[in-house]
């Protein structure tokens, strides 16, 4: 199943939208931020969106990010948009922030049990430096990816696993994770405390320490085969990802990083080619609410 071309050009519009409004705070503020992922990818190979991407992701570096988060309230108040973030958004329990419009709704088939607000966004990554010296990246990074799984916890006591699980896997994770969540929760362990120990960590490396090189601390993983056992993340040189450079993209432009051939390289590898079709994803969602239909919706709710 998939998206009609009514709906996906629907959405794409209001993530330009959303791309728009962002720029307009980062302006304003003297602010940084570029491109990344498959909205860089698709701005190179398709000076669009990618054929059958549905969302738009942006960068930033941890300084610039945490000013946004500070002054998104402000800016936004008043708004159809708002920010989603651990530090402001109760029961938000994801490491990146998401600007989204409030008067939409968007759920994958995983995230229906979410207890905030989730409508049609684009997402926020902040960058952090990432220690060159191995063991003192992997033992960051580990605590990091540690930290952001009890971050879930906190909240949700049958979290998203990853695919491919054995049933067997699947229920002693699923038993493991409910006996974690329910000693979080006698301990009144929150999650925008243990945000709190994860975002000092993953600012806890200088400059100088990382020979300049950032990673997207949010999706680090543990990694294991005959050549590599540790932590994994894919890492930029800080001055190569933002120094940005407008492209085309659909009717507008976007900054992406200048070196982009460098970071497509990184990330994609043989980033013109496209893969094939078994390999080409998008967040099609259970719930898909736009604004003209958002009234209708929330009428319905409160008679359930």
């Amino acid at each position: 199943m998939d998206y009609n071309p009514e709906q996906l050009k629907k959405l794409r519009q209001i993530d330009l939208e959303l791309f728009h409004k962002l720029e307009e705070i980062c302006t304003k503020h003297d602010l940084c931020f570029v491109t990344g992922f498959g909205t860089t990818l698709g701005a190179i190979r398709h000076k669009g969106f990618i054929p059958w991407d549905d969302d738009m992701d942006f960068l930033m570096p941890r300084a610039d990010y945490e000013k946004l988060v500070s002054i998104a309230p402000e800016e936004l108040k008043g708004t159809r948009y708002g920010l989603l973030e651990i530090r402001t958004t109760p029961n938000y329990v994801i490491t990146f922030a998401k600007l989204h419009r409030k008067d939409t709704v968007f759920l994958e088939k995983v995230d229906e049990h979410v207890r905030y607000h989730n409508g049609i966004g684009i997402d926020i990554y902040p960058m952090d430096y990432w220690p060159k010296e191995k063991r003192k990246r992997d033992w960051v990074a580990f605590r990091c990816y540690f930290l952001a799984r009890l971050i879930v916890l906190t909240t949700y006591g049958k979290p998203k696993l990853p695919p491919g699980m054995t049933q067997w896997k699947r229920n002693l994770s699923n038993a493991g994770c409910m006996c974690i969540h329910g000693a979080l929760k006698l301990l009144h362990i929150t999650a925008p405390m243990l945000y709190e120990k994860y975002r000092k960590l993953a600012m806890s490396t200088s400059p100088e320490e990382a020979d300049r090189y950032v990673t997207d601390m949010c999706w680090t993983w543990i990694r294991h085969d005959k050549k590599f056992t540790g932590m994994f993340g894919l890492e930029y040189k800080d001055t190569d990802l933002f120094t940005p450079l407008r492209v085309p993209f659909e009717e507008t432009t976007v900054p992406v990083p200048e070196k982009y051939d460098s970071y497509l390289t990184i990330a994609y590898r043989d980033y013109m080619t496209l893969p094939p079709e078994d390999k080409r994803h998008n967040h099609l969602p259970s719930v898909l609410v736009f604004p003209e239909e958002y009234k209708e919706y929330r009428a319905k709710k409160k008679q359930k």
